[in-house]
């Protein structure tokens, strides 16, 4: 699992609401950071990556709400999506994980029945990748990594 970074810039005399629009700036780049491992979908653990920094970003938007205007909502509900459709993905990869361990504890007449499971298990795993794949489409035909950093930018320089 990735670790936070550390913000620059932050000192004691920090407005909060500049200090705050850092922070979401930082968490917002770390999981953009994992966005296009996450869509490849090769390897797991960036898209557990992703979603903990989207997770990250999310508690620091949620204590966040009243330092900023009204068209901050649309950024924090967009972003609040986000980490439900990437949980969506990772509880399924999760699950089935835990489920391959239990699988090969039991005896071979058990067996069938749980691949059963696995099977059913994949198949709603790929549903979710698909609406998290539409989702993804639609943050880029909204152009909302532009929008959401245009707003960012505008602040959190004091």
């Amino acid at each position: 699992m990735a670790k936070a970074q550390k913000i620059r810039g932050l000192e004691s005399e920090t407005p909060f609401h500049l200090a705050t629009a850092r922070i979401i700036e930082a968490r917002f780049d770390e999981m953009m950071r994992h966005r296009v491992g996450t869509l490849l979908g090769r390897d797991p653990e960036e898209l557990h990556d992703m979603r903990v920094a989207s997770r990250r970003l999310r508690a620091v938007m949620d204590v966040s709400a009243d330092c900023f205007p009204k068209q901050y909502r649309y950024f924090h509900q967009t972003v609040k999506q986000l980490t439900d459709a990437l949980g969506g993905v990772r509880d399924c990869d999760v699950m089935r994980e835990a489920l391959m361990t239990y699988r090969d504890q039991r005896p071979a007449a058990e067996r069938p029945a749980i691949n059963r499971l696995l099977q059913t298990l994949k198949t709603e795993r790929d549903v979710r990748r698909l609406e998290m794949l539409a989702f993804f489409q639609r943050l880029d035909d909204e152009r909302f990594d532009v929008r959401f950093r245009g707003f960012l930018a505008e602040h959190s320089h004091g």
